[in-house]
């Protein structure tokens, strides 16, 4: 079984170097040649009778992406995907060909999951607009290895990569046990905080259910380093990783597991429990926007008895009450809710929702916030702030008359705190004026 996983791991590195396609030599006529190889990989594909495991990565996401196929005869195929919750539980139907381009080429016809990652509309599955994930539809058989087809894609040479299933595995696909399998690996790491010691380094692991990919950070001498490793889904709550990517001596294949235990496996046999840890490992510079995303404040209209919260200064509180004040006499009679941050690190860029009340009537304000952040220092700079719905427009002149004029524009000092009431957060100081200072909690 190990040999199986490294054999997928070194996939991406053997096929994606810059030498000529290792095609498996059929001898002959050069028309018999290749009418024979592609009879050859027309009958293996078909012959299959459980269907195949298959996956591929794509140029611009970086992640790795699953798949169930059955190909028939007639020249369609079955298919289920790690995509979403829709292709891991709804078995499509397409059709796919196999001819001669350059190479025996497979090529997928019609609308299908793989043909997703390529979609242009990147409201479908996000993705650059015109180009998606930068995924193909066509793909150049390479070589068989064993039960093992490797093909190449012809545009964005990206691997896929059919090994072929049991009657277990393929009922198991066909029954949404992928699906659940999804659900459960994501359920566990997105609970509390995930870390895993390796051979001298104590790792937080993140799995990035958007990006697919496995992040391991760790202070290692000192410094911060990290490494963000493809994944797809497999069965029975297992993670298939990808590339050639070291960290702290190893190189990994896959995560299982027993008994509730999941565990990180390497290339060398070596495997590491991953535990649940209360605190994390690094502060939260290198959190903010990655392993936290989500965040909020508590607000009057349901928390008033617990306002101000005691990880606020006064000097803050002060601003927030006049802030509450003017969103009641306004003009509007407001009462200030929750607010919601979502902080994306990649954009440097906070989404938030604020939820307003006119008497019982709830209303949401929207608005967005850049942002910088200097690791080295671990603070945070609010850049700019500004409304993305007419009711947001309300509440910015209220924000800019009280918090907000200390907060753009400055650094922010980023600590973890633990609220008695709200639970654990992160605390902004300011650098100018230490006694200013504010939580968010998550």
């Amino acid at each position: 079984m190990k040999n199986i996983f490294y054999l997928m791991f070194l996939v991406l590195l053997t096929i994606s170097c810059s030498k000529p396609k290792e095609i498996d030599p059929i001898f002959g006529d050069p028309t018999q040649r290749i009418a024979d190889t592609l009879a050859y990989v027309k009958n293996t594909l078909v012959a299959a009778a459980n269907g195949w495991k298959a996956y591929t990565t794509t140029s611009i996401s970086n992640g790795g992406y699953g798949f169930y196929m059955k190909f028939g005869e007639n020249d369609r195929l079955k298919m289920v995907a790690d995509l979403d919750e829709t292709s891991a539980s709804e078995i499509k139907e397409s059709t796919y060909r196999i001819r001669q381009i350059m190479y025996a080429t497979l090529s997928f016809d019609t609308y299908n999951y793989i043909t997703k990652l390529q979609d242009p509309n990147p409201d479908v599955y996000g993705g650059a607009p015109g180009k998606g994930l930068g995924s193909d539809n066509e793909y150049d058989y390479v070589k068989t290895h064993g039960d093992t087809l490797f093909f190449q894609g012809r545009k964005f040479v990206q691997p896929l990569i059919l090994v072929k299933a049991t009657a277990a595995e393929e009922n198991a696909f066909l029954t949404k046990k992928l699906l659940t399998s999804i659900e459960d690996v994501n359920t566990y790491f997105e609970e509390g905080i995930n870390v895993v010691s390796l051979n001298k380094a104590n790792c937080e692991f993140t799995l990035n259910i958007a990006a697919k990919q496995i992040n391991l950070m760790a202070m290692i001498d000192g410094k911060v380093e990290s490494v963000q490793i493809p994944y797809f889904y497999s069965l029975n709550k297992n993670l298939i990783l990808l590339g050639d990517v070291s960290f702290d001596g190893e190189k990994f294949t896959n995560v299982t597991e027993e008994n509730g235990v999941y565990k990180l496996h390497s290339v060398s046999g070596k495997s590491f429990t991953i535990n649940k840890s209360e605190e994390y490992l690094l502060p939260p510079q290198y959190k903010l926007g990655t392993a936290i995303t989500d965040m909020y404040q508590p607000g009057v209209y349901n928390y008033s008895s617990y306002l101000p919260l005691k990880t606020w200064s006064t000097s803050y509180s002060v601003d927030w009450n006049e802030y509450v004040r003017l969103s009641k006499t306004g003009g509007y009679n407001l009462t200030v809710g929750e607010s919601f941050y979502n902080f994306n690190d990649a954009k440097k860029l906070i989404t938030m929702d604020g939820y307003i009340y006119q008497d019982n009537t709830r209303f949401i304000g929207g608005y967005v916030m850049n942002y910088s952040i200097d690791l080295e220092n671990g603070t945070i700079r609010f850049l700019s702030v500004k409304n993305t719905t007419n009711n947001g427009g309300i509440m910015v002149p209220y924000m800019n008359q009280t918090f907000f004029k200390k907060m753009i524009n400055h650094d922010f000092k980023l600590s973890f705190i633990k609220d008695e009431n709200f639970g654990p957060g992160i605390q902004f100081t300011s650098v100018e004026d230490p006694n200013y200072y504010f939580s968010f909690v998550y």
